[in-house]
């Protein structure tokens, strides 16, 4: 089964901008930080492969496994990241937006794409998308909670 993934999460957490933003210039400081990262595999041209332990509960399972190529423009605090084509189970694309607040550092992510083959049992298909959204989301909001870990103010 294959299904659309779209999330948009925004927090403000308490760090060193200076110190985060020279890791973003450097991109696999931030993306080793992913939550289930089983794998981060550098490619020429800014690409990376990452490949995520599998996510689910209760039958439902996935693995993600994509590749993206990853341009930054530091100056605004922001790492893009578009899809690439033939290499493992997601096509994902989306953006990190990191921005200096008087009560910490706001940060954004953004993510869109397609997560494909995913082994679903037929009585599970219909609530499948929104379980996956679920899963990602909470992976994405730890990876947040790691950021501010990680830079700390």
């Amino acid at each position: 089964m294959d299904t659309k993934l779209s999330l948009d999460k925004t927090a403000i957490v308490q760090a060193n901008y200076a110190a985060m933003i020279a890791d973003l210039e450097k991109i696999e400081p931030i993306l080793s930080l992913f939550p289930k990262l089983e794998k981060l595999t550098a490619h020429p041209g800014n690409v990376y492969e990452t490949k995520l332990k599998p996510l689910g509960a209760m039958g439902v399972e996935h693995a993600v496994h994509y590749a993206a190529t990853y341009t930054v423009d530091a100056a605004k605090g922001v790492m893009t990241f578009k899809a690439k084509d033939g290499i493992g189970n997601a096509s994902l694309s989306g953006q990190f937006d990191f921005h200096q607040k008087s009560n910490g550092v706001e940060i954004e992510i953004r993510i869109d794409g397609q997560l494909r083959d995913i082994k679903v049992p037929m009585l599970l298909r219909a609530a499948t998308p929104g379980f996956i959204k679920t899963m990602f989301e909470g992976v994405v909001d730890r990876l947040i909670q790691k950021i501010g870990e990680k830079y700390p103010a």
